[in-house]
């Protein structure tokens, strides 16, 4: 059976180089003792690739599905832009923050994502996102791939089931500061800790839906150039007749045999694919062994690309 050519799936896509280097962002400390001192923490990051021109995608986290919205990453060009909430007294700060993130790329951006509508539209919509985008609609991802089964292989610092767990810590960590005076320290080391693993968390959850983005626009562009193929049967035929007539018949041979092996010609009267056999069979005869021999090899060749494709 001849092996067909496929597209890399998205477990093969996140094993590229690319990938891998940007995954050693992942290795540095992002947030210190230093950074909770700020209501919110942010960052951005380059990714390994870029996002076509006017698309940018939304991933939020959050405490729980009835829970607040505490990280907001916003994919788009070749960047991921991260807002992460700090400290839980000052979600005003974080929402504005966001808001104000949104506001200034909505003007450049036309094509909206994010993953699992269900979920993130209540969210989005509380959030007051949705009154910055008024009827601009955003197309869920979840609808083009399965967001946990790209970048396994990049080490994520915390499971989505975990969020809700690790801000829990973070918000009583954080209502202790004032409390435990000696212990202030190891209080500030241990949010830190906590904030940088939900911060990278966000990044790679944004990596993830800005994966299956590129895949959706890939499978359009597919969509679109096989609709639009330009078909060569006809100059195939052209070219076969001429170099028939010069009297290069190993030419002649190779281009009569693309004519028959292309989808055109199955639909072709009869009297043509027996006018084009009769040229090919006369072109054949007229063939030295060693040139034959060289024929068959480019007419396989030939006949293995019409049905890879």
């Amino acid at each position: 059976m001849p092996q067909r050519t496929r597209r890399k799936n998205l477990l093969e896509i996140s094993n590229q180089p690319e990938l891998w280097i940007f995954s050693n962002l992942l290795a540095e400390k992002w947030i210190n003792e230093n950074n909770l001192e700020e209501p919110v923490f942010e960052r951005r990051v380059t990714m390994p690739f870029s996002l076509p021109s006017g698309s940018a995608i939304f991933k939020i986290e959050s405490e729980g599905t009835q829970g607040d919205v505490i990280s907001f990453s916003i994919a788009h060009s070749s960047e991921i832009y991260l807002i992460q909430l700090l400290d839980p007294a000052q979600f005003l700060k974080f929402k504005q923050t966001v808001l104000s993130a949104v506001e200034t790329i909505y003007n450049e951006n036309f094509n909206f994502f994010s993953y699992l509508k269900p979920y993130f539209l209540p969210k989005l919509r509380e959030f007051g996102v949705m009154e910055v985008l008024g009827d601009t609609p955003i197309q869920d991802l979840a609808d083009y791939g399965v967001k946990s089964r790209i970048l396994q292989r990049i080490s994520d610092p915390v499971q989505g089931y975990e969020v809700p767990q690790y801000w829990r810590v973070n918000r009583n960590l954080e209502a202790l500061q004032n409390k435990e005076l000696r212990n202030e320290n190891r209080i500030f080391s241990l949010r830190s800790a906590i904030c940088d693993r939900l911060a990278k968390h966000a990044v790679i959850e944004s990596l993830r839906c800005a994966v299956i983005t590129l895949k959706r626009y890939a499978d359009l562009l597919d969509s679109m150039t096989s609709e639009s193929k330009i078909e060569y049967s006809d100059e195939y035929l052209e070219l076969a007749d001429g170099l028939y007539q010069l009297g290069e018949f190993q030419d002649s041979a190779v281009f009569y045999s693309k004519c028959l092996s292309h989808s055109n010609f199955e639909h072709k009267e009869e009297e043509v694919r027996n006018k084009i056999l009769a040229a090919l069979k006369s072109s054949i005869e007229q063939l030295e062994p060693q040139e034959f021999l060289e024929y068959a090899i480019f007419a396989a060749r030939v006949a293995r690309g019409h049905e890879e494709n």
